[in-house]
């Protein structure tokens, strides 16, 4: 299966600006790949004070171009948007069929508190997968750092992602953690960072990877731009899990009186 990752520079708080640059990429990558991703609150930056920026997702207009574009294109797309719920502001990870439908959302359960993050906007409480090639387990930015989230999207889902917003000063954390969620739980492990410089002065290096399932950093099909392209063998993480089945070996019932 054919992805494509997209380290955007997200122009801060300018949804339309990004909705135009989202549309470029997305037609010039059709008819090459299936799937293309974007990073965490892909049209606005990580400006989660600014919370007029978050849209009811009813009648999201940023979510219904993206639906536009993936019916035209006819791909699947995956981008992060603030949205409102019942009047509560989520940071959210959007997938989009290649029929224009809405596929899945997910709200960020582990909010980042140092940025303070948790006094701004609602966490979700659900784990959310896609239905789509493989079984996606999704998750957004500082999830990457709480590693009981993956074993469970790991049980029904060969690969993982993750879309962020993660600073250059703890990009050596990023590539380490996607890494070990990649090895851990047997599955591919995507994860897609902006670049760029925000509207906070924060500094972003191009860090989207993806890796395998035994934990090798996969080297694309082509890049050019801000885009990489892979291509997937599902198989290597089906045969993988059934040689090497270290799943079997959790002791659930223990872990859980640790949390309790």
């Amino acid at each position: 299966m054919k992805l494509a990752i997209v380290s955007l520079d997200s122009v801060w708080e300018d949804k339309q600006a990004n909705l135009k640059e989202v549309e470029r990429i997305v037609a010039s990558l059709s008819p090459k790949v299936e799937y293309v991703v974007f990073p965490e609150m892909s049209l606005t930056g990580f400006s989660i004070s600014n919370l007029a920026l978050a849209e009811d997702f009813e009648s999201s207009s940023s979510l219904q171009a993206i639906q536009k574009m993936a019916k035209e294109y006819q791909m699947n797309i995956v981008f992060g948007l603030m949205i409102s719920k019942d009047k509560k502001k989520y940071n959210s990870c959007i997938a989009v069929n290649n029929k224009g439908e809405i596929a899945g959302t997910y709200e960020k359960i582990h909010l980042f508190s140092y940025a303070g993050e948790d006094e701004l906007i609602v966490g979700g409480n659900q784990i959310k997968s896609l239905p789509w090639n493989g079984g996606w387990g999704l998750s957004i930015c500082f999830d990457l750092r709480f590693p009981e989230l993956y074993q469970e999207l790991s049980k029904e889902n060969l690969i993982l992602l993750n879309i962020a917003n993660w600073p250059k000063g703890r990009v050596s954390h990023w590539r380490a953690l996607l890494n070990a969620r990649a090895i851990e739980n047997q599955s591919f492990m995507i994860g897609v960072n902006r670049t760029g410089i925000d509207g906070n002065g924060l500094e972003y290096e191009e860090s989207s990877c993806v890796f395998s399932p035994t934990g090798e950093k996969l080297e694309p099909l082509e890049i050019f731009e801000e885009i990489k392209i892979f291509d997937l063998n599902l198989e290597n993480a089906i045969e993988y899990r059934k040689n090497f089945p270290i799943k079997k070996d959790r002791k659930n019932s223990i872990y859980r009186e640790f949390y309790n």
